[in-house]
């Protein structure tokens, strides 16, 4: 006996729910206005004209690019920045740096490795601090 009144409460339940569905659904269609039909013809205006993405590969929708340069002007731009060092060609250029110059003479180094050469640090390079 309980198995039969828990398969009616169950079965009540079900279409409580899809009559409250059903009626949600009414009452949000006759809020709107819309038929269908005008609906489906705002639809293919909307991706005639590109408000609407249809799929992954157009969205966000972006503007047709439309260039303001000549292409002489886009390589003469090209070789400059080249000339200038601010085109990298790889990874193993960037970020670029700029280019190494020493503050001291052939002489003060020379002299400074003779030092060394005489006095040699015991650690190393590596003192682990």
């Amino acid at each position: 006996m309980n198995t039969r009144h828990l398969l009616i409460a169950v079965a009540l339940a079900a279409t409580s729910g899809i009559v409250m569905a059903d009626t949600a659904y009414a009452q949000s269609t006759a809020a709107q206005g819309k038929t269908r039909a005008q609906v489906i013809e705002e639809l293919k205006q909307a991706r005639a004209d590109g408000s609407i993405a249809i799929g992954d590969a157009d969205f966000p929708k972006t503007p047709a690019f439309v260039s303001t340069k000549t292409r002489a002007q886009v390589i003469a731009e090209l070789k400059e920045a080249q000339a200038r060092g601010l085109v990298n060609v790889g990874d193993a250029y960037y970020p670029k740096l700029p280019e190494f110059v020493s503050t001291k003479s052939r002489a003060q180094v020379q002299a400074e490795l003779a030092e060394y050469q005489k006095n040699p640090d015991p650690q190393g390079l590596y003192r682990g601090y």
